[in-house]
């Protein structure tokens, strides 16, 4: 398996043509990571599975059409969204900024293994979703379990930063190839 950080595979000439439309979908996947997680947050159900995979949807679906590097926004943005609602984990939203740098450590693992895992190794997709997954889940929960041994976090995050990280990545991930197909 081979590792590549450079996910620029287009000549200057589709470059180019690429940039607007690469940078418009930007927009759109940035501002729903930030908006999503609010307004599902304060729309009377706090429910991190449905949060979680359209965020996870939104991460996939910037793997899938951005470069590493455009991505940063959709892999940042969401977690502090999670912190600025308070809602999803209530009283306990205070001890989530400890998990912040985490969360975007595991987003952006996430995108990079999906990218290289099926962009780069021509893997199967849902085995990229399912690998990316199965990581980003470890890198959170270990993280968080080290917190709460440390009596840093409570341990009400332990089931929503391991199991829960697992199911909203490998959802959101499906419906982003869902989305992939349906638009062509």
């Amino acid at each position: 398996m081979k590792f590549n950080f450079n996910f620029k595979e287009t000549n200057k000439t589709k470059y180019k043509a690429l940039f607007k439309s690469e940078n418009k979908l930007l927009l759109v996947l940035a501002f729903s990571a930030l908006i999503i997680p609010i307004v599902l947050a304060h729309a009377q159900f706090t429910n991190q599975l449905i949060i979680g995979s359209i965020v996870n949807f939104l991460l996939a679906s910037s793997a899938m059409y951005l470069t590493l590097k455009k991505a940063l926004p959709v892999i940042l943005i969401p977690a502090i969204a999670a912190v600025l609602s308070g809602i999803i984990f209530g009283e306990f939203t205070m001890f989530l900024v400890y998990l912040v740098p985490v969360i975007w450590i595991g987003n952006a693992v996430y995108v990079y293994f999906i990218k290289n895992f099926n962009l780069v190794n021509k893997m199967n997709y849902f085995a990229s979703v399912l690998g990316a997954s199965i990581i980003k889940s470890i890198i959170i929960f270990s993280a968080t379990f080290v917190l709460v041994l440390a009596g840093i976090v409570p341990e009400i995050f332990l089931i929503p930063m391991s199991l829960m990280q697992f199911v909203t990545g490998v959802t959101g991930g499906s419906l982003a190839f869902t989305a992939k197909v349906l638009k062509k």
